[in-house]
Protein backbone atom coordinates (compact mmCIF):
# COMPACT_ATOMS: atom_id res chain seq x y z
CA UNK A 1 0.00 0.00 0.00
CA UNK A 2 2.58 2.32 1.03
CA UNK A 3 4.63 2.23 -2.03
CA UNK A 4 1.56 2.62 -4.13
CA UNK A 5 0.89 5.99 -2.75
CA UNK A 6 5.03 6.42 -3.11
CA UNK A 7 4.32 5.67 -6.91
CA UNK A 8 1.31 7.86 -6.92
CA UNK A 9 3.16 11.14 -5.19
CA UNK A 10 5.52 10.35 -7.68
CA UNK A 11 3.27 10.69 -10.88
CA UNK A 12 1.68 13.93 -9.45
CA UNK A 13 5.32 15.39 -8.91
CA UNK A 14 6.48 14.23 -12.55
CA UNK A 15 3.18 15.88 -14.03
CA UNK A 16 3.38 19.35 -12.34
CA UNK A 17 7.21 19.40 -12.61
CA UNK A 18 6.11 18.64 -16.41
CA UNK A 19 3.93 20.98 -16.83
CA UNK A 20 6.57 23.78 -15.53
CA UNK A 21 7.96 24.92 -19.51
CA UNK A 22 6.89 27.03 -22.11
CA UNK A 23 5.67 24.14 -23.93
CA UNK A 24 3.51 23.50 -21.19
CA UNK A 25 2.25 26.87 -20.87
CA UNK A 26 1.44 26.81 -24.87
CA UNK A 27 -0.40 23.68 -24.44
CA UNK A 28 -2.53 25.09 -21.61
CA UNK A 29 -3.65 27.82 -23.85
CA UNK A 30 -4.54 25.12 -26.76
CA UNK A 31 -6.00 23.22 -24.68
CA UNK A 32 -8.55 26.63 -23.36
CA UNK A 33 -9.09 27.39 -26.78
CA UNK A 34 -9.88 23.52 -27.51
CA UNK A 35 -12.35 23.45 -24.54
CA UNK A 36 -14.11 26.15 -25.75
CA UNK A 37 -14.79 24.89 -29.42
CA UNK A 38 -15.61 21.61 -28.13
CA UNK A 39 -17.90 22.91 -24.87
CA UNK A 40 -18.88 26.66 -24.75
CA UNK A 41 -16.88 30.00 -23.96
CA UNK A 42 -18.60 29.92 -20.65
CA UNK A 43 -17.68 26.76 -19.20
CA UNK A 44 -14.02 26.77 -21.00
CA UNK A 45 -13.79 30.45 -19.41
CA UNK A 46 -15.07 29.00 -15.71
CA UNK A 47 -12.67 25.76 -16.44
CA UNK A 48 -9.12 27.40 -16.99
CA UNK A 49 -9.27 30.89 -14.66
CA UNK A 50 -7.79 31.15 -11.59
CA UNK A 51 -9.94 31.51 -8.60
CA UNK A 52 -8.28 35.47 -8.31
CA UNK A 53 -8.66 35.70 -12.29
CA UNK A 54 -9.11 39.17 -14.06
CA UNK A 55 -11.27 40.04 -17.19
CA UNK A 56 -12.29 43.34 -18.25
CA UNK A 57 -16.13 44.60 -18.79
CA UNK A 58 -16.84 48.22 -19.84
CA UNK A 59 -13.38 49.55 -18.85
CA UNK A 60 -13.78 48.08 -15.67
CA UNK A 61 -11.59 44.83 -13.84
CA UNK A 62 -13.90 42.53 -12.49
CA UNK A 63 -13.44 39.16 -10.94
CA UNK A 64 -13.73 36.51 -13.86
CA UNK A 65 -14.86 33.79 -12.06
CA UNK A 66 -17.75 35.85 -10.57
CA UNK A 67 -18.61 37.20 -13.97
CA UNK A 68 -18.67 34.05 -15.63
CA UNK A 69 -20.87 32.43 -13.20
CA UNK A 70 -23.23 35.28 -13.65
CA UNK A 71 -23.32 34.75 -18.13
CA UNK A 72 -25.57 32.65 -19.61
CA UNK A 73 -24.66 30.58 -22.13
CA UNK A 74 -24.84 31.99 -25.76
CA UNK A 75 -24.64 30.27 -29.52
CA UNK A 76 -20.92 31.20 -31.33
CA UNK A 77 -17.68 29.46 -31.48
CA UNK A 78 -15.28 31.88 -30.13
CA UNK A 79 -11.82 30.17 -31.15
CA UNK A 80 -8.08 30.92 -30.82
CA UNK A 81 -4.40 29.73 -30.82
CA UNK A 82 -1.03 31.07 -29.57
CA UNK A 83 1.26 33.30 -31.75
CA UNK A 84 3.59 34.24 -29.19
CA UNK A 85 4.58 33.19 -25.88
CA UNK A 86 6.97 33.66 -23.15
CA UNK A 87 7.96 32.17 -19.52
CA UNK A 88 9.56 33.46 -16.72
CA UNK A 89 12.97 31.80 -15.35
CA UNK A 90 10.25 30.16 -12.44
CA UNK A 91 8.50 27.69 -15.04
CA UNK A 92 5.30 28.59 -13.36
CA UNK A 93 4.37 31.53 -14.13
CA UNK A 94 4.19 33.46 -18.49
CA UNK A 95 2.08 34.56 -21.04
CA UNK A 96 0.77 34.27 -24.69
CA UNK A 97 -1.13 36.23 -27.03
CA UNK A 98 -2.52 35.45 -30.56
CA UNK A 99 -5.49 35.94 -32.81
CA UNK A 100 -9.16 34.76 -31.98
CA UNK A 101 -11.97 34.45 -34.08
CA UNK A 102 -15.79 34.38 -33.31
CA UNK A 103 -18.28 32.34 -35.24
CA UNK A 104 -22.30 32.86 -34.70
CA UNK A 105 -23.23 29.10 -34.93
CA UNK A 106 -20.91 26.36 -35.35
CA UNK A 107 -17.32 25.89 -36.19
CA UNK A 108 -18.51 25.84 -39.96
CA UNK A 109 -19.94 29.00 -40.38
CA UNK A 110 -18.02 32.03 -41.57
CA UNK A 111 -15.85 33.93 -39.36
CA UNK A 112 -17.39 37.52 -38.05
CA UNK A 113 -15.33 39.02 -35.94
CA UNK A 114 -11.44 38.83 -35.40
CA UNK A 115 -9.09 40.33 -32.70
CA UNK A 116 -6.18 39.33 -30.67
CA UNK A 117 -5.90 38.08 -27.21
CA UNK A 118 -3.30 38.30 -24.90
CA UNK A 119 -3.63 35.74 -21.69
CA UNK A 120 -1.41 35.83 -18.30
CA UNK A 121 -1.34 32.14 -16.99
CA UNK A 122 0.54 30.75 -13.30
CA UNK A 123 0.85 27.29 -12.20
CA UNK A 124 -1.86 26.82 -9.16
CA UNK A 125 -1.25 24.64 -6.02
CA UNK A 126 -3.04 21.78 -7.77
CA UNK A 127 -0.23 21.94 -10.71
CA UNK A 128 -2.32 22.86 -12.95
CA UNK A 129 -2.22 26.05 -15.81
CA UNK A 130 -4.73 29.02 -14.55
CA UNK A 131 -5.45 32.30 -16.69
CA UNK A 132 -5.17 35.43 -14.24
CA UNK A 133 -6.04 37.87 -16.88
CA UNK A 134 -6.90 38.27 -20.28
CA UNK A 135 -7.55 41.48 -22.23
CA UNK A 136 -7.88 41.47 -25.91
CA UNK A 137 -8.58 44.01 -28.94
CA UNK A 138 -10.59 43.90 -32.09
CA UNK A 139 -11.32 44.63 -35.53
CA UNK A 140 -8.44 42.97 -36.46
CA UNK A 141 -7.66 41.56 -40.40
CA UNK A 142 -7.05 38.18 -40.83
CA UNK A 143 -3.79 35.93 -40.35
CA UNK A 144 -2.59 32.82 -41.55
CA UNK A 145 0.12 32.58 -38.60
CA UNK A 146 -0.12 29.15 -37.13
CA UNK A 147 3.04 28.83 -35.80
CA UNK A 148 4.31 29.45 -31.98
CA UNK A 149 7.13 32.18 -31.40
CA UNK A 150 8.96 31.18 -28.23
CA UNK A 151 10.33 34.50 -26.79
CA UNK A 152 13.77 33.54 -25.47
CA UNK A 153 15.12 37.26 -24.89
CA UNK A 154 17.80 36.82 -21.94
CA UNK A 155 16.23 38.35 -18.44
CA UNK A 156 16.90 38.92 -14.58
CA UNK A 157 16.72 36.34 -12.65
CA UNK A 158 16.87 37.70 -8.32
CA UNK A 159 16.07 35.76 -5.30
CA UNK A 160 13.75 38.66 -4.21
CA UNK A 161 10.79 39.82 -5.58
CA UNK A 162 11.15 43.13 -6.42
CA UNK A 163 7.75 44.16 -7.39
CA UNK A 164 7.62 47.68 -5.99
CA UNK A 165 10.50 48.36 -8.63
CA UNK A 166 8.26 47.41 -11.34
CA UNK A 167 5.40 49.31 -10.43
CA UNK A 168 7.71 52.67 -9.94
CA UNK A 169 9.27 51.83 -13.73
CA UNK A 170 5.26 52.02 -14.80
CA UNK A 171 4.36 54.76 -12.94
CA UNK A 172 8.08 56.86 -14.66
CA UNK A 173 6.30 55.43 -17.92
CA UNK A 174 3.28 57.34 -17.04
CA UNK A 175 5.01 60.15 -16.19
CA UNK A 176 6.81 60.42 -19.26
CA UNK A 177 4.35 59.67 -21.74
CA UNK A 178 2.16 62.62 -20.12
CA UNK A 179 5.26 64.92 -21.42
CA UNK A 180 6.06 63.06 -24.94
CA UNK A 181 4.21 59.92 -25.82
CA UNK A 182 6.91 59.06 -28.61
CA UNK A 183 10.16 59.25 -25.99
CA UNK A 184 8.29 57.30 -23.50
CA UNK A 185 8.31 54.23 -25.31
CA UNK A 186 11.34 55.11 -27.07
CA UNK A 187 12.92 54.75 -23.38
CA UNK A 188 10.64 51.98 -22.13
CA UNK A 189 10.12 49.51 -24.87
CA UNK A 190 12.44 46.70 -25.20
CA UNK A 191 14.18 45.76 -28.21
CA UNK A 192 12.03 42.33 -28.64
CA UNK A 193 8.52 43.62 -28.09
CA UNK A 194 4.27 43.44 -28.96
CA UNK A 195 2.59 45.88 -29.09
CA UNK A 196 -1.29 45.02 -29.64
CA UNK A 197 -4.38 47.32 -30.23
CA UNK A 198 -7.77 47.59 -31.86
CA UNK A 199 -7.73 47.74 -35.65
CA UNK A 200 -3.62 46.34 -35.96
CA UNK A 201 -2.09 42.87 -35.96
CA UNK A 202 0.87 42.94 -33.52
CA UNK A 203 3.28 45.42 -34.08
CA UNK A 204 6.68 43.17 -33.42
CA UNK A 205 8.87 45.19 -36.00
CA UNK A 206 10.69 49.02 -35.24
CA UNK A 207 8.53 49.86 -38.52
CA UNK A 208 5.73 48.64 -37.51
CA UNK A 209 5.90 49.68 -33.89
CA UNK A 210 6.90 53.16 -34.67
CA UNK A 211 3.58 54.09 -36.86
CA UNK A 212 1.38 52.59 -34.49
CA UNK A 213 3.15 54.96 -31.43
CA UNK A 214 3.09 58.12 -33.50
CA UNK A 215 -0.74 57.16 -34.59
CA UNK A 216 -1.65 56.60 -30.84
CA UNK A 217 -3.68 59.56 -29.39
CA UNK A 218 -1.40 62.39 -27.09
CA UNK A 219 -3.68 62.86 -24.54
CA UNK A 220 -4.61 59.32 -22.87
CA UNK A 221 -4.61 59.10 -19.11
CA UNK A 222 -3.34 55.67 -17.70
CA UNK A 223 -4.39 54.60 -14.32
CA UNK A 224 -3.02 51.45 -12.54
CA UNK A 225 -5.44 49.12 -11.12
CA UNK A 226 -2.82 46.51 -10.08
CA UNK A 227 0.02 44.55 -10.69
CA UNK A 228 1.54 41.13 -10.66
CA UNK A 229 5.35 39.10 -10.79
CA UNK A 230 6.60 35.92 -10.72
CA UNK A 231 8.47 34.61 -8.13
CA UNK A 232 11.95 34.64 -10.16
CA UNK A 233 11.27 38.70 -10.32
CA UNK A 234 11.84 38.52 -14.41
CA UNK A 235 8.69 38.51 -15.49
CA UNK A 236 5.57 41.25 -14.56
CA UNK A 237 2.44 42.32 -15.34
CA UNK A 238 0.62 46.00 -14.19
CA UNK A 239 -2.89 46.95 -15.31
CA UNK A 240 -5.49 50.05 -15.07
CA UNK A 241 -7.67 51.91 -16.75
CA UNK A 242 -7.35 54.27 -19.66
CA UNK A 243 -9.06 57.12 -20.04
CA UNK A 244 -9.71 59.00 -23.58
CA UNK A 245 -13.30 59.72 -24.98
CA UNK A 246 -13.99 56.81 -22.81
CA UNK A 247 -13.36 54.36 -20.73
CA UNK A 248 -11.17 51.76 -21.84
CA UNK A 249 -8.20 49.27 -19.74
CA UNK A 250 -4.55 48.59 -20.44
CA UNK A 251 -2.07 45.75 -20.02
CA UNK A 252 1.42 46.01 -19.75
CA UNK A 253 3.97 43.36 -19.75
CA UNK A 254 7.21 43.92 -17.91
CA UNK A 255 10.75 42.18 -18.49
CA UNK A 256 13.84 42.58 -16.37
CA UNK A 257 16.61 43.04 -18.76
CA UNK A 258 20.32 43.86 -18.06
CA UNK A 259 19.09 47.87 -18.38
CA UNK A 260 16.22 47.42 -16.12
CA UNK A 261 12.43 46.95 -16.79
CA UNK A 262 11.45 46.87 -20.16
CA UNK A 263 7.66 46.63 -21.64
CA UNK A 264 8.05 43.39 -23.29
CA UNK A 265 3.85 43.53 -24.56
CA UNK A 266 1.38 46.04 -24.46
CA UNK A 267 -2.69 45.79 -24.95
CA UNK A 268 -4.09 49.50 -24.55
CA UNK A 269 -8.23 49.85 -25.99
CA UNK A 270 -9.19 53.70 -26.35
Amino acid sequence: MNKIILLLALFTVLKTQAQKNIDGLIQAEKNFAAYSVAHNTKEAFLQFIDTAGVVFEKGEAVNGMQLWNKRQKQAGVLNWHPQFAEIAGSGDFGYTTGPWTFQPKTINDSVVARGQYTTIWTIDKQGEWKFLLDLGVGGLPSTDSLDVQKIETSKVVTKRIDLLSMVKTEEAFIKAYKKEPVLAYKQFLSTQSILNRNGFLPAVSVVDQSKLIVSTPQKLAFAIISSGIAKTGDLGFVYGSVQSDKKENYLHIWRNEKEGWKLALEVLRY
